[in-house]
């Protein structure tokens, strides 16, 4: 579960950059850079990316909401301490 909370936002990135520079132009990034276009001229590049990143992003999401669930399941039925580790919390429960 951790590691698709790394991976996923990466992926969704890289397929967002994919749909960025479908087109050869590239990508400003809050005016500052700028990334080129590496990687063009794939063959329905733009809704090919699009489809991926949308279902990346959909991913992303329910694995956070499953990670949340766990911590919660955690909290209020198993009655440990693990959603007071992840909240920082040092003191212990009994």
């Amino acid at each position: 579960m951790h590691w698709l909370l790394y991976l996923l936002p990466l992926l969704v990135m890289l397929s967002g950059y994919l749909i960025s520079t479908a087109d050869g132009r590239a990508v400003s990034v809050f005016d500052w850079f700028e990334l080129p276009a590496l990687l063009t001229g794939l063959e329905q590049q733009e809704e090919v990316m699009g489809r991926l990143h949308k279902l990346l992003a959909w991913g992303l999401i329910g694995t956070a909401a499953v990670h949340t669930s766990g911590a919660l399941k955690h909290h209020f039925f198993d009655h440990d301490t693990t959603l007071t580790h992840i909240l920082g919390s040092t003191k212990e429960q009994p």
